[in-house]
């Protein structure tokens, strides 16, 4: 009545661990079997879950749909766990006068910023409400650009732009930008 599967594409290479994700979804929809998948791979279960359960230190954080634990993370650490994440002081200057909505999770002044990388708004001239970052770092990953905006705070902020963004910014190393969160959570510091 109930499948249980402790990590098993653990041992796998990353091709055969997504043919087989795709493959355990159709036999859920042909059989509609209950399966309980323990795995640490984030992407694996957002990928072959209908619902996730997130555990920390043997202590379930949240229970929802990939969607729920995505968008809507009820802790520091599951928004951690679950994708990338930039992780600032709320006085790294980019919050500081942008008008940015971040949801405050009872979070005060002095606690952290959780940004994730796609969120991060990068133009090449300055406008109200963006933050002067440097780019230090171009990443090329296929289908987006990973890049990493150093602040002047000396804060490290990690953004992922599609290649067209990036052809049409045109950007390059130790370039100046402007920078600024389209969306952004704050958590208490002590929470992760």
């Amino acid at each position: 009545k109930v499948l249980l599967l402790d990590e098993p594409f653990g041992a796998l290479d990353a091709k055969v661990r997504k043919e087989l994700r795709s493959w355990l979804h159709n036999l859920h929809k042909e059989v509609n079997i209950t399966t309980v998948f323990v795995t640490h791979d984030q992407e694996e279960a957002m990928e072959v879950a209908d619902e996730i359960v997130v555990m920390n230190k043997g202590r379930v954080e949240q229970v929802g749909t990939p969607a729920e634990i995505y968008d809507k993370p009820a802790s520091a650490f599951v928004m951690s766990f679950i994708g990338p994440v930039n992780v600032l002081p709320n006085a790294a200057g980019l919050f500081a006068s942008n008008g940015t909505t971040a949801h405050n999770n009872g979070a005060a002044h002095s606690d952290l910023v959780f940004l994730r990388p796609h969120d991060v708004e990068i133009q090449t001239k300055p406008q109200s409400g963006f933050a002067l970052a440097t780019v230090s770092r171009i990443i090329h990953l296929g289908r987006e650009i990973q890049t990493e905006l150093l602040l002047e705070s000396e804060q490290v902020v990690t953004a992922y732009v599609s290649r067209e963004r990036f052809d049409s910014l045109q950007l390059t190393r130790d370039q100046q930008v402007y920078v600024k969160p389209k969306h952004a959570m704050t958590f208490p510091a002590y929470s992760i």
